[in-house]
This record gives C-alpha cells, sequence and structure tokens, in this order.
C-alpha cells in the first residue's frame, strides 16, 4: 500500500469547509493553537503571515479574520481553488498559491510569521522547508508549527488505530518513518538559524491516550458529530510529546 499519500488532499479538498468531514476537525485544532500562541502574539492586526500547507485555508481565514495580511500555500492545486473561492465568499483578501515548501516562491526576509501544521510530516525533505521557512522571515520572525513523533504510541494511534481501525483517517496517508522526533527538528532548525525554540505536547486525547482509544473503540468515532468529534479531540498543550507535539521557534 502507498504511504504518504497526499492524493487524498486533492480528491476530498472539497470538504475542508464541510462540517462534520474529518478536515474539517482542523478548525477546531486551531483554536488551541492560536490560543497558546496568543503568548507570543496577542494580536495579529497587521502581522505579515505565510501558512505553508495551507489546505483548503481554514487557519488563513482564521488569521484574516484577525486582520493579518495573509498569504497560503499548498500543493495541492484543488485544495487552494476551494481555498480561493471560499475566501471570495467570505470577503477576504488572501494571497493564495500553488506550489511546494521546498521552494517557497517568495523573496526572503518577507513575512513576521510562519505557519506550518499537519506538514512536516509529509514533506520530501525537511531540512529544505525549515531552510526555507527561515529565508522568507524576517528577522526575529516567528517559526509556528505542529507535526507528530515518532514513537510506539503515534504508530498505534495516528496510523494502526485512526487509519486502519476506525479509519477515521484514509489509510497511507501517513508514513510513520516521516515522523519527526522533537530533538531532530530542534537539531534541524537550530543547525538553520532558529533559536529560542519551545516545543509543548500537542495532546490531542485529554492528556489519556489510553482512555481515549477505549472510547473510540466502544462508540465509533466515525458514527459521532461534529461536536462529538470534538469532545473526544479535547487538547491540551502540555508536556506530553509521544504523540503530537506544537512550538515556535525565532529567526535569530
Amino acid at each position: 500500500m502507498k504511504k504518504n499519500d497526499l492524493e487524498y488532499y486533492d480528491l476530498n479538498a472539497d470538504k475542508w469547509w464541510k462540517q462534520g468531514e474529518t478536515l474539517h476537525l482542523s478548525s477546531h485544532l486551531n483554536k488551541s493553537r492560536f490560543e497558546w500562541f496568543k503568548s507570543y502574539i496577542p494580536c495579529w492586526q497587521g502581522i505579515k503571515v505565510l501558512d505553508i500547507g495551507c489546505g483548503g485555508g481554514l487557519a488563513c481565514e482564521f488569521l484574516a479574520k484577525q486582520k493579518a495580511n495573509v498569504s497560503g500555500i499548498d500543493l495541492s492545486l484543488n485544495s487552494i481553488k476551494v481555498a480561493q473561492e471560499h475566501a471570495r465568499e467570505s470577503l477576504l483578501q488572501i494571497d493564495y498559491q500553488c506550489g511546494v515548501a521546498e521552494h517557497l516562491p517568495y523573496n526572503e526576509n518577507t513575512f513576521d510569521v510562519v505557519v506550518c501544521f499537519d506538514v512536516l510530516e509529509h514533506i520530501e525533505d525537511l531540512s529544505k522547508v525549515i531552510s526555507e521557512a527561515y529565508r522568507v522571515l524576517k528577522k526575529k520572525g516567528l517559526f509556528f508549527f505542529d507535526t507528530i513523533n515518532r514513537t510506539f504510541q503515534s504508530k498505534v494511534i495516528m496510523i494502526w488505530l485512526l487509519e486502519y481501525v476506525v479509519r477515521q483517517i484514509p489509510c497511507g496517508l501517513h508514513d510513520w518513518n516521516k515522523f519527526i522526533n522533537p530533538q531532530e527538528l530542534t537539531d534541524i532548525m537550530e543547525s538553520t538559524g532558529f533559536g529560542d525554540i519551545v516545543i509543548k505536547g500537542f495532546d490531542l486525547t485529554d492528556g489519556t491516550n489510553f482512555k481515549t482509544i477505549r472510547d473510540i473503540f466502544l462508540k465509533g468515532l466515525n458514527n459521532q458529530s461534529q461536536d462529538e468529534k470534538a469532545e473526544f479531540l479535547k487538547i491540551r498543550i502540555n508536556d506530553d510529546t509521544s504523540v503530537c507535539y506544537i512550538g515556535k521557534a525565532v529567526k535569530a
């Protein structure tokens, strides 16, 4: 079976903004992401932001509504088309482009902030993407990210459980070998020039991974409403980086 199959995003691009769909759950995650980022950027007005791997534009629109100056780039052309159309319907000015994270079509020292969510575990050249994020950031610019750790726990939850058992995520979307240990990511960022790195657990299971596994088996996540799914995905920013983690770094 093909792993890290990114065709899923092109084939399901129309589902980014549909309540109850897997892709739309990113909207729920954004609430916790930006609540944590608030300690670093309490006000987004006038901030120039790039979203690497923006998908259908959920994070971009969240930022645009906070009066940020937003650009988004994604490998999926269909997702970009959906993002552009939804921004027009929402009367939001967002600069979207289709492209790859390893070769960003922006000048150096362009953005105050770069965000990258659910992306680093999919890309072909991690060091190159980190280098590109660094290049397009202004001096003292912030890089916000989240990704998945390469552990036994992440294999059980993100692949075996969510892909093969309850099929909340399509089989083959992830490749466990591309998951990233936090120290590996820290080393790459530091060698690129980032400093003041902070990494925290992005715990989607309310601090109790195995309790959530039990609950998913008992109720079946696919048969629940959007609100019930969000209830399962109670998010804590804590010290448990065993499955997912979130972080920030500063361009020196």
